[in-house]
């Protein structure tokens, strides 16, 4: 009879549930164009001891851009894109537009730490220090895009005339980051790069730009950056644990990913 119990009791007893994989599925908004084909499923990998050794060496050159840190960053842990082949995932995350990027990378952080990450912040007023934990899907929300992101924006200008423009990626951010020394040549070569051309294409494209009048260079310039896509980083507001006082909480990237 006792054997009988026990055999029973352990058919009875609630199964222990096996923790679940982290995700590493992303699903891109715009994605990657190859071969005459969109291919927006991504995968991802969680990060290593080693690929954290390799970007800690990529961090100390003087020289570095975040957009170039979050290249190697993507291709270290990006595993596939659509039915890209992996001998192409290099360059396809040098294409993609920023906002997708900005999702791969949320889903490494996601694959590598799970939904939550607990940083220790200290409180402004009181001085005491708080451990705060922020959920990467509910802090990061994913915005539904307000324009077709596979389309240039058309844009009319002072004088009529329609100027059509593709979203910036990572390429143009990284060249626009290295190259120019102002906020004024970084609108010019990204208006240079990011415009498209059927016909009547200037012959210097950079020239064009500076040519441009000032308020229709803002124009342009707004039209790329007002784009709603991708994960929203906004301030997570906390309350002090000692003193009560509300605390804004801004996470950047690259602390969310190794802080």
């Amino acid at each position: 009879m006792e054997t009988t119990n026990t055999l029973d009791s352990a058919f009875n007893d609630p199964v222990p549930e096996m923790p679940r994989p982290l995700s590493t599925q992303v699903l891109l908004q715009c994605g990657a164009f190859y071969e005459g084909t969109w291919h927006t499923e991504a995968e991802v990998r969680e990060l290593t001891g080693e690929d954290e050794e390799y970007l800690a060496g990529i961090e100390t050159k003087s020289d570095i851009t975040f957009s170039e840190y979050l290249s190697a960053l993507l291709k270290k842990a990006v595993v596939k894109i659509g039915d890209i082949p992996s001998s192409a995932i290099a360059t396809a995350v040098d294409n993609l537009i920023i906002s997708d990027r900005d999702l791969l990378f949320v889903g490494i952080v996601r694959a590598t730490y799970g939904k939550e990450r607990e940083f220790t912040t200290r409180c402004p007023s009181c001085r005491e220090k708080n451990d705060v934990v922020i959920n990467v899907d509910d802090d990061f929300p994913v915005q539904t895009p307000n324009i077709d992101l596979r389309n240039p924006i058309e844009i009319k200008l002072r004088n009529n005339q329609i100027i059509k423009m593709r979203l910036p990626n990572g390429l143009d951010s990284a060249l626009v980051g290295k190259s120019s020394t102002s906020v004024a040549s970084q609108n010019t070569l990204m208006i240079s790069r990011c415009s498209v051309w059927e016909e009547d294409k200037p012959s210097d494209i950079e020239k064009w730009a500076k040519s441009l009048n000032i308020a229709d260079r803002a124009k342009l310039v707004k039209a790329l950056t007002d784009v709603t896509a991708g994960p929203k980083m906004e301030g997570v507001n906390v309350q002090c644990a000692h003193c009560g006082y509300d605390m804004p909480i801004r996470v950047d990237w690259i602390s969310l990913l190794f802080s």
